[in-house]
């Protein structure tokens, strides 16, 4: 069994903030920094060590990967070019599996939308109707038997803001039918 942490990157400068700076460059802003940091401690306290930490080469990612390192100790993280945020989950796992020490059963991958979310949903097993919820700086552990991308166990998710720890994969809430709604404004 592998334990696949994925990480998506913490908060970063938003678009309209960034002026000249390529989306390629924007780096995580200081409440991203913050944040993330807090939950990188509040992970290395569960006491899952990682025995090898992937990122994308993007600076947002790498900031934070670079404090998840710091955070457990590690010295070591590796750049994965198919980490972009534009590179299909399928051809990560190729890239993972030339990579990743043929001994680690602990992986950590920090990246971006919409590839943290649809990993998790092809690693979490997640049908088709279900929508995951992978905010920025989540980190998702889900346990699979090889790196081939065939469905795992998802384990549990740390939330970024409150850094509680929440069985499965972060899924979004269900939208109230507008039935409901209207019921509870009625109701005053």
């Amino acid at each position: 069994m592998i334990r696949i942490y994925l990480v998506r990157h913490g908060i970063a400068v938003e678009h309209a903030e960034r002026g000249d700076l390529p989306d390629e460059s924007r780096p995580l802003t200081d409440k991203g920094r913050r944040r993330f940091r807090r939950l990188a401690r509040a992970f290395a306290r569960l006491n899952e060590p990682i025995d090898q930490l992937f990122t994308s080469p993007l600076p947002r990612a790498v900031q934070t990967a670079e404090i998840l390192a710091g955070a457990l100790e590690q010295s070591d993280v590796g750049i994965l070019e198919s980490l972009r945020p534009t590179a299909q989950p399928e051809t990560m796992l190729l890239e993972l599996s030339k990579k990743a020490n043929k001994d680690a059963v602990a992986i950590g991958l920090v990246g971006h939308d919409p590839q943290m979310t649809l990993l998790a949903s092809l690693l979490g097993g997640a049908a088709k109707d279900v929508t995951i919820d992978f905010k920025k700086g989540s980190i998702v552990r889900i346990d699979v038997s090889d790196l081939s991308g065939k469905a795992g166990a998802p384990q549990f998710w740390l939330k970024p803001k409150s850094r509680v720890l929440a069985k499965g994969l972060p899924l979004a809430k269900p939208a109230k039918p507008a039935s409901e709604k209207s019921a509870k404004k009625a109701k005053g």
